[in-house]
């Protein structure tokens, strides 16, 4: 029997099962790498949307979020299933605000040959109440977030254009150069921090695939300051867009897992319930990553250049 997730493990022990809204899903994880296209979405270049076709769902686009606590699944989605929603008291937390949440178990599914049993997904409008853009073509279906990720090493391959599944007893990360140790945020997860050593000083932002651009407490860390302009930000919240002035700081070296990712202009984020701010696409996309919840490892290489 696979070995839980530290992640895994800290969204099972939370809460009494009947207490519990969004009762952990049974994923059997199969003996072998399950590797799903990334896809490219107009106007969102950095981020990571995937291809899932299965039987049960039909050919869908999945946003891959390490930072989303909870698998999610857009309103619009859920209903071309035929499927009613039930309430909860439940609310997701974001940058803007709370959202309540409804939810709905969607039909057993697989991911490959990976196979998903029992999930039940949050349920809410993301056009409206979060930063995934709408484009033309096939509407976003939901969010793969941390509570179904933790069952993998899951590797993310810029170069190759895959999301890569991988059963963490077959293959895991194991610590050695260009490897770096995971925590579970505030010790419970299931988000997973990383060090980043910012300017010779050791930081543990949130690994964020969902996050556009790195922001850290620049003013803590005492980057310098270099540019300040209007904007607006978009997120998770009742309203997906709020304006706010945006700060920005210079990290001369970021140096993640042994690899310089510096210099990089980082938006300042004020410390915020124990985390010090996240690693975003603007770092994270330039690597080739396996990310392994299971042993509290994460591996950083350079993505291989096309021949």
């Amino acid at each position: 029997m696979p070995t839980p997730s530290l992640a895994l493990l800290a969204t099972l022990t939370a809460l009494p099962a009947a207490a519990r809204p969004f009762p952990p899903a049974t994923v059997v994880v199969a003996p072998v790498a399950v590797s799903l296209p990334l896809v490219e979405m107009p106007g969102d270049p950095l981020r990571l949307y995937v291809r899932v076709d299965d039987p049960a769902l039909g050919e869908r686009i999945f946003f891959v979020d390490t930072a989303f606590s909870r698998t999610t699944c857009d309103d619009d989605f859920v209903a071309s299933l035929g499927i009613e929603p039930a309430r909860t008291c439940a609310r997701s937390r974001g940058e803007l605000g709370t959202v309540r949440l409804q939810k709905a178990r969607l039909p057993d599914f697989s991911l490959g040959e990976h196979q998903i049993v029992e999930l039940t997904c949050a349920v809410r409008d993301l056009d409206s109440t979060s930063s995934i853009l709408s484009a033309p073509g096939p509407k976003t279906a939901g969010v793969l977030g941390a509570d179904l990720l933790g069952h993998f090493v899951v590797g993310i391959d810029p170069g190759a254009g895959t999301l890569t599944l991988t059963d963490p007893a077959l293959d895991p990360v194991e610590d050695g150069p260009g490897v770096a140790p995971l925590r579970l945020e505030n010790r419970r997860g299931p988000r997973l921090r990383l060090p980043v050593l910012v300017d010779g000083q050791e930081t543990w932002p949130l690994l964020d695939t969902g996050a556009t651009r790195t922001q850290l407490d620049a003013t803590r860390l005492g980057l310098p300051f270099v540019a300040e302009r209007e904007g607006v930000d978009r997120g998770t919240g009742p309203a997906r867009e709020e304006a706010r002035t945006f700060r920005f700081h210079e990290a001369a070296s970021v140096i993640v897992a042994g690899q310089e990712a510096g210099p990089l202009r980082v938006l300042d984020r004020p410390r915020a319930r124990g985390v010090p701010g996240l690693l975003g696409q603007d770092v994270l996309g330039r690597y080739a990553l396996r990310i392994d919840a299971t042993h509290g490892w994460v591996e950083v290489s350079p993505v291989a250049e096309e021949e």
